[in-house]
């Protein structure tokens, strides 16, 4: 019996079989040229560069990681996020002591330029 040998540099080859491996996944290939689509779109209209995209992203890691830290606020409670080093949070916390701490926590993290927006509200009784 002989060996039947297929080179995958012959490109039809590797077209048949990029073909076929598109029609095994059904439905999902849609779901996944969307995505690409729409992650490409949101790259594209944003004006920061590599370095700042890279910046911001530590910045809301760092806020976040010291809102779950600390002991007054519930840091689940409390959205973060930065453009260009402005800081915006908003969420629902307990009182007003603890949106000053989440105010304070902010500041503190090196690479915040300012905080643009706190519509950090105390939550309501229940």
């Amino acid at each position: 019996m002989k060996k039947l040998h297929i080179s995958l540099n012959n490109t039809p080859i590797k077209a048949m079989l990029m073909v076929l491996m598109i029609f095994s996944l059904g439905g999902c290939h849609a779901v996944l040229l969307g995505s690409a689509a729409v992650a490409g779109y949101e790259v594209a209209k944003d004006e920061r560069n590599a370095s700042e995209v890279a910046t911001d992203t530590r910045i809301v890691a760092d806020i976040k990681q010291k809102l779950l830290r600390d002991k007054t606020i519930s840091g689940w409670d409390v959205n973060v996020d930065s453009y260009k080093g402005e800081v915006t949070l908003h969420g629902n916390i307990s009182d007003q002591t603890a949106k000053e701490r989440a105010l304070l926590i902010a500041q503190s993290v090196k690479g915040v330029v300012k905080i643009t927006r706190a519509t950090v509200s105390p939550r309501s009784p229940q």
